[in-house]
């Protein structure tokens, strides 16, 4: 994406190092280590956030209340205790967890790892307050040992949940998000009525064009 729009910028007379220092935002489908690691290249002062950024936001607290309730409660870590001699837990079955792993990367973030002997969680009668799936063999426990030092995902954690990006970020929402809808709903384009990749790159291209027609003459009188 980024490559794409300085071949735009380029083709206008904007030069290479156009989006140096620039604001980029962009939704968590684009929240990986190599966008991170492009951004930093390019000198772009992004903000991607990752996919449980609304967990961690007081302002999306309500975002679940129209999702169906679990009606299981599961154990949580403090159900299980930690013996330090052995380096391992304890579940409430009375079964032992050893560590399976030391430095596991889990989605990002470094996790320490314990997991229950094989065969023994299928018998236990505990089972449907412990596992988060029916099908599951055996238990595990992931224990946060946070971000590496040297990763970019940490980083850009702590700088969508600062004051300065959340306020980045909600002025995404109201920027990007209308253009879809205007597309969409206002423009009639809800599905393709072309085929093959080619047809459809040029019908896409037409509505995108209109679009931005329909903001010149609305709000572009003032750059005249």
């Amino acid at each position: 994406m980024i490559d794409a729009a300085k071949e735009n910028t380029e083709a206008i007379g904007l030069g290479e190092d156009y989006f140096k220092g620039k604001e980029l935002t962009a939704d968590s489908n684009y929240h990986s280590t190599a966008s991170l690691e492009k951004c930093v290249t390019e000198g772009i002062d992004a903000y991607i956030p990752d996919p449980n950024f609304r967990k961690r936001d007081p302002r999306f607290k309500n975002q679940g209340r129209y999702k169906p309730k679990k009606k299981r409660k599961l154990f949580k870590l403090e159900d299980f205790v930690y013996d330090q001699a052995s380096e391992s837990y304890i579940c409430p079955g009375g079964e032992r967890l050893t560590i399976r792993a030391r430095h596991a990367k889990i989605r990002f973030k470094v996790y320490k790892r314990y997991g229950a002997p094989e065969g023994v969680c299928l018998k236990c009668k505990l089972r449907r307050c412990c596992m988060p799936s029916p099908t599951a063999k055996r238990k595990f426990l992931a224990i946060d040992l946070g971000w590496p030092a040297e990763d970019l995902i940490g980083k850009m954690v702590e700088k969508i949940d600062s004051e300065k990006g959340k306020e980045r970020y909600e002025r995404r929402l109201a920027i990007i998000e209308p253009v879809f809808a205007n597309i969409r709903t206002h423009k009639r384009l809800d599905r393709f009525t072309l085929r093959g990749q080619p047809k459809v790159n040029v019908q896409w291209l037409i509505f995108c064009m209109i679009h931005n027609i329909d903001k010149i003459v609305n709000f572009g009188s003032g750059f005249a």
